[in-house]
């Protein structure tokens, strides 16, 4: 009888967690950092998670987004597009200004003065697993740049160690054991 492939993979995952552990506790975070990658190197292709900064940073920038005063719509601040309004001569006297900054809203396609606009911070929720990390950090010269090394390797640790045990938690979810198989594929057949 075949081996199920869920026992071999909490026995894997336990080993290299235990090397983690072991390393974070002697200090050893270039080889914690290793242990990281292969117990990342355990899962299938899907729950594999990816080590990539540039995709880190898109998928947990924070957009500062403007608010319409009209319609209340949020549009994302690097969309709008501001212009010069030539005020009209009241207006004019009391701001002391000939001109005021507007945009004009996508929603409504009323104009908003800047000065008026309020902007809501869209935030990075935790805990949100993503899949991918930034990629872990290097070893700097001299002591400042060790000491900031062991700062953020041990957070690059925690945040792929997060990212890890949720892609086993999903793994886990999504096996199957092999007598169930074979009896999926002998129902296939019969249909």
């Amino acid at each position: 009888m075949p081996q199920s492939s869920l026992p071999d993979l909490n026995t894997i995952w336990l080993k290299w967690m235990d090397s983690v552990n072991s390393c974070l506790r002697n200090n050893d975070y270039v080889n914690a950092i290793a242990c990281v990658f292969h117990v990342n190197a355990v899962f299938g292709g899907e729950n594999r998670i990816e080590f990539n900064t540039a995709k880190y940073y898109q998928l947990t920038n924070s957009a500062l987004m403007s608010v319409c005063y009209h319609c209340k719509s949020e549009t994302p601040s690097q969309d709008v597009k501001s212009w010069n309004r030539l005020l009209p001569l009241i207006d004019s006297v009391l701001y002391g200004k000939k001109y005021r900054r507007c945009w004009n809203c996508p929603k409504c396609n009323k104009y908003n003065y800047q000065g008026k606009t309020d902007f809501v911070q869209e935030t990075f929720t935790t805990p949100r697993y993503l899949g991918v990390v930034q990629e872990p950090p290097k070893i700097q010269e001299g002591l400042v740049g060790r000491r900031e090394f062991e700062m953020q390797a041990r957070n690059w640790i925690r945040l792929a160690l997060d990212e890890i045990s949720y892609s086993l938690g999903v793994e886990r979810r999504e096996y199957v054991p092999v007598s169930d198989r074979d009896d999926m594929i002998d129902n296939d057949d019969n249909d």
